[in-house]
């Protein structure tokens, strides 16, 4: 049996015209410009490494409206066959078209790491400064992650919960100085 055919007998076609990606389209209850960046961050011997995508330094997902951004952050923690610990929002940035929330997920080393992570320590990095009324003007990701474990930093000090799932990670997070409202 033929498929459905346009009245002149020929076959139909759809007709639909090329658009911009979903990125650069108009603005619609069904899409919303945010983005989640997640930074997976274990304890070694040797101490504090992270495990990035092999592709970029921090990995990157789309939120969907209505999505509960800490449960997309658990999803990506399980697809990469890692074990959560601690999962906590650190902070939030606007790039060019979309908010950014960042998330660390401190993370159980995993005695086989997905092939798409990269295993690196876990380096040093001056925070960004903006102004007292303006954003910094770049935010490098190194800048994200200091920020994010100074956070933990605070956060295993002030947060029973996160002191006590985070209890070995203190000798190392004691060396970042907590910052959560320096700017005020």
């Amino acid at each position: 049996m033929a498929g459905p055919s346009e009245p002149d007998g020929g076959p139909i076609v759809e007709r639909t015209p090329l658009v911009a990606p979903v990125s650069d389209a108009p603005w619609s209850d069904a899409f919303v410009a945010q983005a989640l960046e997640v930074f997976f961050v274990c304890l070694r011997d040797a101490g504090l490494r992270e495990l990035r995508p092999i592709h970029a330094g921090s990995l990157r997902l789309g939120l969907a409206v209505g999505a509960a951004p800490g449960d997309v952050v658990l999803g990506a923690v399980a697809r990469y066959g890692l074990t959560p610990v601690v999962v906590h929002s650190t902070s939030w940035r606007s790039e060019p078209g979309r908010v950014i929330l960042t998330y660390v997920a401190a993370v159980a080393a995993p005695d086989a790491l997905s092939p798409y992570l990269a295993d690196e320590p876990v380096g040093r990095s001056e925070l960004a400064r903006g102004e007292a009324t303006a954003a910094p003007a770049a935010i490098a990701e190194s800048q994200v992650l200091e920020h994010a474990l100074r956070h933990l930093s605070w956060l295993v000090r002030d947060d029973a919960a996160v002191g006590e799932a985070l209890a070995a990670w203190r000798p190392w997070l004691e060396a970042y100085v907590p910052e959560p409202f320096r700017s005020l």
